[in-house]
């Protein structure tokens, strides 16, 4: 008869493995802040700040609207994909020859803007978009080697962005506003343990948690200017205030039987099966946009612009189990502040007709030793174009972008949170339509 003793896995362990899946809260913003809100900033490379001159103002530069004369709506989506997502493994863990890939998931993204003027000089918006949302799910996520690390991740949320502008000035606009952001998360990963019988390591339990959208939201705040010196140049800036979210979900943790009855008898005696209550707090960062957009002739527009995130701020993730006996528990993750650098060209080409290039430079908040299966950002270089026709009641415009994102390489040299180690490769894209009605 086989000798019985405790199998190894403490309840810290599960704690463990719940706290990877609250990590990616931050991170999936970090790595994938949605700024394609607008099809026409799209085309032209996301430097709209000093341009701002269509309902999408609200979210690029709310002073923009200061301008804007008529009762407007505009309404649209992004749709954003990947082209492919795959990690080489290295030494130690997982190994040279492991290997995964991520699913070529495609998400859907609203957004809707509205320009109600109430004076001559003070105009109302309100901007209802997506800014965070995005998924990472790893392909045979119960063989993939990370999968004790992360198998699945979601990140949702939707802001509603009432704001004021008014025109001080012929030619300068302010605005303030107020965001509300609704936030939810459904992230899933396996749990192991070593069989005291064969000394094999084997899955016994999945960790499931979910927090719902509407149940976790925050306040925070934005405003912005647009000086129009000359009607041939426009220089804005803008700001968006950090905004912290307390989440509360649930981690649903259920037995992966392991074909031997005695050990995952033993399991269950350790591990708290069932469902338990999880408590944590994001501050999703701060933002400064700054650019200039100058009409260098009636048909070509040149629009530049460098943005600021204070991702440094996130330094660290407090995790609290209430009431499941589970430790808290305390992740350094020791982000930096990011910037964006940006350019775009607009070109009208014919009587309502414009086509529009741009690229930008953006920088990852992800220090090396924070890349894994949970996120493995890096710089990207971001190519962009699009077209559109507008004439002064209505209108329509489109653009696009493809992303090449740096190969990041973990190493031992280089440290890994997750002690996890490999070269990461992505390239993903995004697609806008908007169209737009004034009255």
């Amino acid at each position: 008869m086989r000798h019985r003793r405790r199998v190894p896995v403490p309840r810290a362990l599960v704690a463990v493995a719940v706290l990877g899946f609250l990590i990616a809260v931050p991170a999936f913003p970090a790595g994938f802040q949605v700024m394609t809100q607008g099809a026409r900033a799209t085309g032209m490379g996301l430097a709209f700040t000093g341009v701002a001159d269509d309902p999408t103002a609200i979210f690029y530069n709310p002073a923009g609207i200061g301008f804007q004369d008529h009762f407007a709506v505009e309404l649209g989506a992004s749709v954003l994909g990947r082209e492919s997502a795959t990690f080489v493994g290295a030494n130690p863990y997982p190994g040279v020859g492991a290997a995964g890939s991520v699913q070529n998931q495609v998400f859907g993204l609203p957004h809707l803007y509205a320009v109600v003027p109430l004076t001559n000089d003070l105009k109302f918006g309100l901007g209802i978009d997506e800014p965070y949302g995005l998924g990472l799910r790893w392909n045979n996520p119960e063989l993939w080697s990370g999968r004790y690390i992360s198998q699945n991740v979601v990140i949702k949320s939707t802001d509603i962005n009432p704001v004021f502008s008014y025109r001080l000035l012929p030619e300068l606009s302010i605005a303030a506003g107020a965001d509300y952001r609704f936030s939810g998360v459904q992230l899933e990963r396996n749990t192991a343990a070593v069989d005291p019988f064969t000394g094999a390591v084997v899955d016994v339990a999945h960790t499931k948690l979910y927090s719902g959208l509407t149940s976790n939201g925050a306040w925070g705040y934005n405003a912005g200017i647009l000086w129009k010196p000359i009607p041939q140049l426009g220089i804005g800036a803008t700001y968006r205030s950090k905004i912290t979210v307390d989440y509360d979900g649930t981690a649903t943790i259920t037995p992966r039987p392991t074909g031997d009855q005695i050990f995952d008898q033993l399991v269950a005696t350790q591990v708290p099966f069932g469902v338990h209550p999880v408590k944590t707090q994001i501050a999703f960062p701060a933002s400064i946009n700054t650019g200039v957009g100058i009409n260098l002739s009636q048909s070509f527009t040149l629009s530049l612009e460098a943005d600021w995130t204070e991702w440094s701020s996130f330094q660290a993730l407090n995790i609290t189990f209430p009431g499941s006996g589970l430790p808290a528990i305390d992740r350094q993750t020791n982000w930096n502040d990011s910037w964006a650098y940006r350019a775009g060209i607009e070109w009208k080409v014919g009587a309502g007709w414009a086509v529009r290039v741009g690229y930008y430079y953006d920088n990852t908040p992800q220090p090396l030793q924070d890349v894994g299966p949970l996120l493995a950002d890096n710089n990207r270089n971001v190519y962009t174009g699009g077209f559109g026709y507008n004439t002064p009641t209505w209108g329509f415009d489109v653009g696009g972008a493809y992303i090449v994102f740096k190969k990041s390489t973990v190493t031992p040299a280089s440290g890994s949170t997750d002690n996890f180690y490999g070269q990461y490769q992505e390239k993903a894209w995004a697609a806008v339509a908007d169209l737009r009605f004034s009255f």
